[in-house]
């Protein structure tokens, strides 16, 4: 059985999964577009590898902390202002290291980069898998699908409060948080090589030649044929536990 704190922040449902022997540290789950949290369970839980993944970091002591960060929510201020009142709630509740470990998926990368931007100070390290870095970029590949572009502009207007018939190409460029200059944690990005929706050539790969002409290192993992979620998450483990070193 999970021991689980649901809180509620502006509406949004938010949960705090507490291991039964703590280590101290914690790990926030920045998830994808759609990653709900209700008021009693998470599509956290709902979601095979996704709830071993969180039953794993459990039994390492690690306090997990997942929000809906506004459902749809594409990396907006709105989303990263949640996540910030969360990190204060959840500090002033439990007994934790203030130096937090980001675990993002798809758009969530999108809000790691935001909150990277304010606090990198504060973050141990963050552990991606199939990210989305680039808002304009995705939205150059979604032109291509007119169903799947209504949708995609309509989701970006409610999260970033715009009037979805005038969104343009540029307007979309400056919603695209970039990691900014100074201090960068460790950082670890892991990709399915058949990823469809944020492919590796287009968000991946670019986004290490910036860090790499900021002579920043970024670890790229690509797996293979195998698209399984938790194949790509299991290397967080190792990778959390390399930065704990130094409280």
């Amino acid at each position: 059985m999970v021991h689980a704190r649901f809180i509620r922040i502006e509406e949004q449902w938010n949960v705090i999964y507490l291991p039964e022997r703590p280590n101290g540290f914690a790990v926030f789950l920045l998830g994808n577009n759609g990653m709900l949290v209700e008021a009693d369970t998470s599509d956290w839980e709902h979601h095979p590898e996704k709830n071993q993944f969180i039953k794993d970091l459990l039994c390492r002591g690690y306090t997990v902390v997942a929000s809906s960060l506004f459902d749809r929510h594409w990396g907006s201020q709105k989303a990263f202002q949640l996540l910030e009142q969360l990190y204060h709630l959840v500090l002033k509740k439990e007994i934790l290291n203030k130096k937090i470990h980001l675990f993002a998926e798809g758009s969530g990368a999108l809000v790691a980069i935001r909150w990277l931007n304010a606090y990198s100070e504060i973050v141990r390290s963050c552990y991606f898998v199939n990210p989305c870095f680039s808002l304009e970029t995705y939205y150059e590949q979604e032109k291509e699908n007119k169903l799947y572009f209504k949708r995609f502009i309509k989701e970006i207007g409610e999260a970033y409060k715009l009037d979805h018939k005038k969104i343009t190409s540029d307007m979309v460029k400056t919603m695209t948080p970039e990691l900014q200059n100074g201090y960068v944690p460790p950082l670890s990005i892991h990709c399915h090589m058949q990823e469809r929706h944020f492919p590796l050539q287009l968000q991946s790969r670019p986004f290490q030649k910036q860090l790499a002409d900021k002579e920043i290192i970024v670890n790229l993992r690509i797996h293979g044929n195998n698209k399984s979620f938790y194949k790509a998450a299991q290397s967080a483990f190792p990778f959390y536990k390399k930065y704990e070193e130094f409280l």
